[in-house]
């Protein structure tokens, strides 16, 4: 039953794989920091990044392959969790293992992430063996246990940042578990707190300043359950200011929360502690959220997921036959899901780097403005070397601030420019950026990059001719000849 859990499981992560639109921002980043020289910045580039850099070094031998390849790394985590969660399960009863494995399989989240190349899956896999290790310590304080525990903890730590947290709670809960703790445990055990402790920091330290888009609200705590339990993946960026947004997706939504219900009740009973750390680390990433710390997003929680299943996993069980008949109808809403267009594999990735590539491909300008992002960002997709390219990026947005247009006055009369705009950073007219400008509820990069296409449009709609303008994904960009 285990092999057929697995089979299907590679199957659904193998689904869909082939992604056209390209890697997006936060996979180029993946990408780009494992593909640099250990001897040429390497370190320096991680050190820019707000997570840790074992998934970096983890994906380092792939950085020449293809798109596909890329994703693949994330595939062979995806599939190695199910029967870790099988393993995980079985420390209560082999029912309980098969349970667990079956919704690994299936479970869109973990799905999606299966297919991204970022370190998320890997984080996944790396959370249940801390799980599985968690269970095994509490049960016996043997120097193999302790070693596993500590191990996969300093894994953890080592892939993702906020991974500080749930560490920290889950070695408070093994200590409070513990009726007699052993001098070599009491050694382990304070080591990962500090080493917990530090990471926190961390958090203090580099996430503010990383993620400056982002908002909290009530419909993040929401979001959470139904990103981790329905087929539906809302708040993998951010969440909407509503929980019911979209109409067409009020069921995929609701009905496995609601056949969810009845059996995590019944299974925080049988794993209290385990409950505890999980909503422990959701209060603490809560209270970082709202102070600014963060932006609390779904797979920032991973970590706390493998237990989440295993609770749902011991509540199926304890209802007996009641529990199997929901076990099957949960199953099968995320299966029946593969065939709806909102499966999380049909995603497309709408900023995706290939879009605007093509598009530049196909128009064949004399020159390219590049907005948002550097050309270096789209050389993995299109060859720049014969273009003149400039920008206007993060890094010298403030040089443009006053009059953005001018960086047109590098295309001279007769030449084609392409413009390439980034709509999901440019999307206020320019009525709501001036009105705005002095607005701390509206982050600045927003507003500057709205003003930076506005102000361009104009610039091109007095001076230029015969436009082409090409709109895919979240991606503007437009075309035209310069007459005077």
């Amino acid at each position: 039953m285990l092999f057929f859990f697995i089979i299907i499981g590679l199957i659904l992560r193998l689904s869909f794989i082939n992604k056209p639109e390209g890697l997006w921002n936060d996979e180029y980043v993946s990408w780009f920091v494992a593909s640099t020289p250990f001897n040429n910045g390497f370190w320096e580039e991680v050190l820019k990044q707000c997570h840790m850099p074992l998934y970096y070094l983890y994906l380092k031998p792939f950085t020449s392959c293809s798109d596909l390849i890329l994703r693949l790394t994330s595939v062979i985590p995806g599939v190695a969790a199910i029967p870790v969660m099988y393993l995980v399960g079985k420390e209560y009863s082999k029912k309980v293992g098969l349970i667990s494995a079956s919704i690994t399989a299936i479970l869109s989240f973990l799905i999606y992430y299966s297919q991204e190349v970022r370190f998320y899956s890997l984080l996944f896999l790396i959370s249940a063996v801390t799980l599985l290790f968690t269970i095994k310590l509490i049960k016996n304080n043997s120097k193999l246990n302790i070693t596993g525990y500590f191990l996969s903890c300093a894994l953890l730590l080592g892939v993702h940042v906020l991974g500080g947290i749930y560490v920290f709670f889950s070695t408070v809960y093994i200590i409070f578990k513990k009726k007699k703790i052993t001098p070599l445990f009491l050694i382990i055990g304070l080591l990962i707190l500090i080493l917990a402790f530090i990471f926190g920091g961390n958090i203090l330290r580099m996430l503010p300043s990383s993620q400056w888009w982002g908002h909290f609200s009530y419909t993040n705590i929401l979001f959470l359950f139904s990103d981790f339990l329905s087929p539906i993946l809302t708040n993998n960026i951010n969440a909407p200011p509503i929980f019911f947004y979209n109409k067409a997706y009020i069921v995929w939504m609701t009905l496995p929360l609601i056949i969810c219900f009845i059996p995590f009740i019944a299974g925080i009973k049988k794993a209290a502690g385990l409950s505890a750390v999980c909503l422990l680390t959701v209060i603490a990433m809560s209270i970082l959220a709202f102070s600014g710390k963060l932006v609390f997003i779904t797979k920032y929680s991973i970590e706390i997921l493998p237990a989440l299943l295993l609770i749902l996993s011991l509540g199926f069980t304890r209802l007996k036959k009641l529990g199997l008949i929901m076990l099957v109808l949960f199953l099968s809403v995320h299966l029946s899901a593969f065939f709806s267009p909102y499966y999380v594999s049909k995603i497309e990735r709408n900023e995706g780097h290939r879009i605007p590539a093509e598009i530049l491909k196909a128009r064949k300008p004399d020159k390219i403005i590049f907005t948002y992002y550097e050309p270096d960002r789209f050389l993995r997709y299109i060859p720049l070397s014969d273009k003149n390219t400039y920008f206007i990026s993060k890094i010298n947005r403030f040089e443009y601030k006053d009059n953005p247009a001018r960086i047109l006055d590098n295309i001279k009369k007769e030449e084609t420019v392409s413009v390439v705009f980034l709509d999901s950073v440019s999307f206020f007219n320019e009525e709501i950026v001036q009105a705005n400008y002095n607005n701390p509820d509206i982050p600045e990069m927003f507003l500057t990059f709205s003003h930076i296409k506005n102000s361009l449009i104009k610039e091109l709609d007095k001076n230029y001719m015969d436009f082409k303008v090409d709109n895919i994904g979240s991606w503007t960009v437009i075309t035209a000849k310069r007459y005077k």
